[in-house]
């Protein structure tokens, strides 16, 4: 049995709870010798827009849409890149020998964001997926559903969900 392992981490670069995940991953789970790191964000594109309702020519319309669909996918990606100078950057002070290995993905889909996590972790053949909670309200959550419980239930590795800090 190979020691290596390969940890998905589920983050949405934008939402206030990313930079506490990732510092409870950096303290408490990762070792850098033996771990893969995915970092990793789903972005549903459910742009069912239709480029003639627009008021333009369908051509320029499809190309807007294909910009606009490519401008989110690079913000999304931009955002990502403290996260991984902050992994990079905790190793490097505490003189780890070992280099981080990180792989940052977006991946764009009409499927619910949900779906495209545990179809990532399964594809990737994940050893465990690591993913922030938001924490929401009970009727939040009765209404809105629970990503990470979801995740929780369909992913077909543990699932680790890092629960923000105490308010």
């Amino acid at each position: 049995m190979s020691n290596k392992r390969k940890v998905v981490i589920a983050l949405d670069p934008f939402s206030d709870e990313a930079s506490y995940t990732i510092d409870w991953i950096i303290d408490n789970f990762l070792k850098p010798e033996r771990d893969d790191i995915h970092l990793f964000s789903a972005l549903s594109l459910n742009l069912e827009l239709d480029p003639t309702e627009l008021g333009v020519n369908i051509n320029y319309g499809a190309k807007y849409v294909a910009d606009l669909e490519k401008e989110v996918e690079q913000k999304n990606t931009d955002a990502m890149i403290p996260f991984v100078n902050k992994l990079k950057a905790r190793y490097e002070c505490n003189n780890d020998l070992a280099e981080i290995k990180c792989k940052v993905e977006i991946i764009k889909s009409n499927l619910d964001p949900r779906n495209i996590v545990v179809d990532y972790t399964e594809k990737e053949k994940a050893d465990v997926l690591i993913m922030g909670s938001r924490d929401l309200s009970a009727w939040k959550r009765f209404f809105l559903g629970s990503f990470s419980d979801f995740c929780q239930q369909n992913a077909h590795c543990p699932v680790i969900i890092v629960k923000g800090p105490r308010k």
